[in-house]
């Protein structure tokens, strides 16, 4: 397999040049020319002899969705505080934990990432793994340590709240293309009933 060989204007990102440059003044503490210049240098030097790989972001942003995104996650929030406020008050035994595998089907490291975040915000849940989908064939997965789940209709729940939170976030951010491959993936696993098959 032949690596393909980035040209000069591939290899410069400028929004990477202009974050090296501002970091070199950070660590400098010293807003002037000569470290403006000799920052864009090194970065220039970076950004060309160490190029990182293009990222494509397939993101389209929708405000409406993004509103409506934050207030489910509010909703979220203060029920799983009430819920792990009243498991750290109650009489009686511990508490017991189980870790829950559920696999995504975004098939972007970029969605599966803002996944594991909302996931994680929530109390009582806790990301301890990530499967990224560049590694597993298109698939990503996620590892929840949920508090207060042992048993099987306990872990379900958990997959169930992950996939839909999956799928708030795909119908928010992602592009049509990237939402129907997704639609697809859904399909040919069987989770189309939570992964939402309405048109966008």
């Amino acid at each position: 397999m032949s690596a393909k060989v980035l040209s000069l204007r591939e290899r410069i990102s400028l929004p990477l040049l202009v974050w090296l440059v501002v970091l070199w003044l950070l660590l400098w503490g010293d807003l002037s020319w000569a470290n403006v210049i000799s920052g864009t240098l090194l970065g220039l030097l970076v950004t060309i002899v160490l190029p990182l790989p293009p990222v494509r972001f397939d993101v389209r942003v929708r405000p409406l969705r993004i509103l409506a995104l934050l207030a489910r996650f509010v909703v979220d929030l203060f029920a799983a505080s009430a819920q792990v406020a009243w498991l750290a008050v109650r009489p009686g035994r511990q508490p017991r934990n189980s870790v829950v595998g559920v696999p995504l089907h975004s098939g972007s490291d970029l969605f599966v990432s803002m996944t594991a975040q909302l996931v994680s915000l929530v109390p009582g849940s806790v990301i301890v793994e990530i499967g990224a989908p560049s590694a597993h064939e298109g698939q990503g997965s996620i590892y929840v340590h949920a508090l207060g789940v042992d048993t099987a209709e306990g872990r379900e729940r958990i997959r169930r709240q992950t996939l839909l939170t999956e799928r708030r976030v795909m119908r928010t951010f992602a592009a049509p293309r990237v939402y129907a491959e997704y639609l697809e993936r859904c399909r040919a696993d069987g989770s189309d009933s939570l992964c939402g098959g309405e048109s966008r």
